[in-house]
């Protein structure tokens, strides 16, 4: 019997055929499936032309944004359409990172890629799910939200002059654009998303310099070049700690004190998927274990590994 489980934010679906050995038969992308953005005849069309099966499945998981108890029927529906001779269900990507990450323990489950959401999951169901609220009134610790930060900080001064001249020249981007892109121009989020890898990259740069300080004949130049990527990787480290502390304040708390007095909520793992867990882990970890003494249990950049493992088990 083969499985196919699909994993669908807005801009791409990760799919992938495995059968009941775990043998993978079929790893591929299509467009985004969301049901709230996309009628029928979109998301038939995107099954129909974008998606080539090796064989046809037997199961269909299909985990996707947008898909709320209310939307559940209708991508069914679209699934069965497509997959007449599978069993079919849908549930939203909160459910498949809770499945991911934690599998059938109970714990708490959280996404940090280009938005933010988390659950409290009993190893079944979600439990509570503190409103993420977006990246204007919440999505803290999100990529749109450190982009945000990093914005502010570089034009109000609270980021060194240097590291917004550096923003700026490897961003190709001016003032007047920037605010363009964020008022003006569609998907703002993704553009303050975007900025999340230039954060990681200035991070991880002073740590290569300092090497390079130490084989070059022209050192005393290089160090003051060291200094400055110094002063930018702990300006943005705590830039990074900041968020990372407002997303447990504002979406774990919640879960904590809804513990059963009973049970030690310090006792509950934490785990993570998305590419902004992932690029900045030390920090997110220095957040959740050394300030708040939670279990960090498994930090994914992509869910897909751990859904294949999931429907296998």
């Amino acid at each position: 019997m083969t499985t196919l489980i699909a994993d669908s934010g807005s801009t791409k679906t990760d799919w992938a055929l495995v059968d009941d050995a775990g043998q993978i038969l079929f790893t591929g992308k299509t467009q985004g499936i969301n049901p709230f953005h996309l009628s029928d005849d979109d998301i038939w069309k995107i099954l129909a032309e974008e998606l080539t099966l090796p064989e046809v499945p037997a199961r269909v998981f299909f985990y996707g944004s947008g898909v709320t108890e209310s939307m559940k029927p209708r991508m069914e529906h679209l699934l069965f359409q497509q997959f007449p001779q599978a069993e079919v269900h849908a549930e939203s990507d909160l459910l498949g990172a809770a499945r991911a990450l934690l599998g059938r323990r109970s714990g708490i489950a959280c996404i940090l890629g280009t938005g933010a959401n988390s659950c409290l999951y009993d190893g079944e169901h979600i439990l509570l799910n503190t409103p993420p609220l977006g990246y204007i009134l919440g999505d803290e610790g999100s990529g749109a939200v450190l982009g945000k930060m990093f914005l502010n900080g570089i034009f109000k001064g609270a980021l060194p002059e240097s590291l917004k001249q550096e923003y700026l020249s490897w961003s190709g981007l001016d003032y007047p654009s920037i605010i363009n892109k964020v008022y003006r121009q569609p998907l703002a989020n993704r553009y303050l998303a975007s900025i999340a890898p230039f954060i990681s990259m200035q991070m991880k740069r002073v740590e290569e310099a300092a090497a390079s300080d130490n084989s070059c004949q022209h050192a005393e130049v290089l160090s003051q070049h060291t200094e400055t990527l110094r002063l930018h990787a702990e300006a943005l480290h705590q830039m990074v700690v900041e968020a990372f502390e407002q997303f447990y304040q504002r979406n774990i708390t919640p879960y904590l004190s809804s513990v059963d007095s009973s049970q030690n909520a310090s006792s509950l793992s934490v785990a993570f998927v998305g590419s902004i867990a992932h690029y900045f882990e030390q920090p997110l970890r220095q957040v959740f274990e050394q300030h708040h003494h939670l279990t960090v249990s498994q930090i994914l950049k992509a869910p897909m590994k751990g859904l294949v493992s999931y429907h296998l088990h």
